[in-house]
């Protein structure tokens, strides 16, 4: 094999590989700067999370112990909400369709003393790039998180 041929080879795969790596890092970073914003308003509440989830439309804590969950939005992560689950009657999934292509949005509703709280997880208008069927697991696995705690 020519020289010339394993460096335009070597210089392909770096090409095709730099991009991907970069696209790593900065979602590994991402989820860390929010998982440690997470982790301090729970030091600051006596809250000790089981359970995080850094997602880009929103992010989770789950403290099992005090039966706490906090919710907080991307878009306003300084807006953190806590949610007394010992306090929640219902919880419900909401994904009006029943066939994944045609899911327009996914939301999970608790209802209790504290009134009724939603959490969103997919609006077909916001994520269009994003995948219904991931964002459906996902709020299943956190619901039964909650229904759990």
């Amino acid at each position: 094999m020519d020289t010339s041929s394993i460096l335009i080879g070597i210089f392909f795969l770096l090409l095709f590989m730099v991009p991907l790596v970069m696209v790593s890092l900065k979602q590994f970073n991402y989820q860390k700067k929010y998982q440690q914003k997470l982790k301090k308003f729970g030091q600051d509440n006596n809250l000790n999370f089981n359970l995080l989830e850094v997602n880009y439309w929103s992010f989770l804590g789950l403290d099992e112990n005090e039966k706490k969950l906090v919710i907080g939005n991307i878009n306003e992560p300084e807006n953190l909400e806590v949610i007394d689950i010992s306090q929640m009657s219902h919880a419900q999934l909401v994904s009006p369709a029943t066939n994944v292509a045609d899911i327009k949005e996914i939301k999970i509703k608790l209802s209790g003393a504290f009134g009724v709280k939603q959490i969103d997880f997919y609006k077909e208008d916001e994520d269009i790039s994003a995948d219904a069927a991931i964002y459906l697991n996902t709020a299943k696995k956190w619901l039964g998180y909650i229904e759990k705690a």
